[in-house]
């Protein structure tokens, strides 16, 4: 079977960028979301975000730091989100990727093992490594934030026809202009969000059977339950 995840990163990061992202959910794509914690933001963002949205952790943390300092930086934004969200995320990955290697990919297998949560990973490498250290993650990803913006309905409705058999997660960046956050990608998260909503989009989606899903949902065929949304 298809899985697709599509993941908006940011959730927390502003109050017009959260307010697309729960637009991109409700009439679009979206089924899963990660969150910053450490934002004015934060708070409301996740009391605002739905229980069929899927939410995840979007981990602030420098590439450059060691395992100890990582773990330290993941461990507090975990008990973070567990409070403010009052769950577990479904997942963890990292703003602009900062755990793609070395020391903070470490600290990100050593807490993920343990609690059982899934981390993205953004190429075949990464892949083999999560896995290898008994963590899941998707089967392929998709998205490059350096394209600006990664996704236009054109871009979205070519790739979905393209999506195969397992789990596949697309990373994307819908929002509104932010209100608040000091940022240049504004305009690229409406454009985003446009693509996300794009009724050509969904329609790409039903005629190649793919099944929507969260993370949460992403196996739920290997355990013998059916996948929800």
């Amino acid at each position: 079977m298809k899985r697709l995840i599509v993941n908006a990163d940011d959730l927390g990061y502003d109050p017009e960028i959260d307010r697309g992202i729960l637009e991109a959910h409700t009439h679009g794509l979206v089924t899963s979301a990660t969150a910053m914690v450490e934002t004015p933001f934060a708070a409301d963002a996740l009391r605002a975000a739905p229980g069929t949205l899927g939410v995840g952790l979007h981990v602030v943390v420098d590439p450059r730091a060691d395992r100890a300092e990582a773990e330290a930086a993941l461990l507090r934004q975990l008990a973070r989100f567990e409070a403010l969200r009052g769950a577990p995320p479904t997942h963890l990955d990292s703003h602009k990727h900062a755990h793609a290697s070395g020391a903070v990919l470490d600290a990100f297998v050593a807490v993920a093992a343990a609690r059982g949560l899934p981390v993205r990973a953004i190429d075949d490498r990464m892949r083999a490594e999560l896995r290898a250290r008994g963590v899941a993650t998707p089967d392929r990803f998709l998205g490059d934030a350096a394209l600006r913006p990664a996704w236009t309905a054109e871009r979205l409705i070519a790739v979905l026809a393209t999506i195969g058999e397992g789990v596949t997660e697309i990373m994307s960046h819908p929002g509104h202009a932010p209100s608040h956050a000091r940022t240049s990608f504004g305009v690229e998260r409406e454009e985003e969000l446009r693509a996300l909503c794009d009724a050509r989009a969904r329609a790409v989606v039903q005629r190649v059977r793919i099944r929507l899903c969260g993370y949460a949902d992403a196996w739920a065929h290997a355990r013998g339950a059916p996948p929800r949304g």
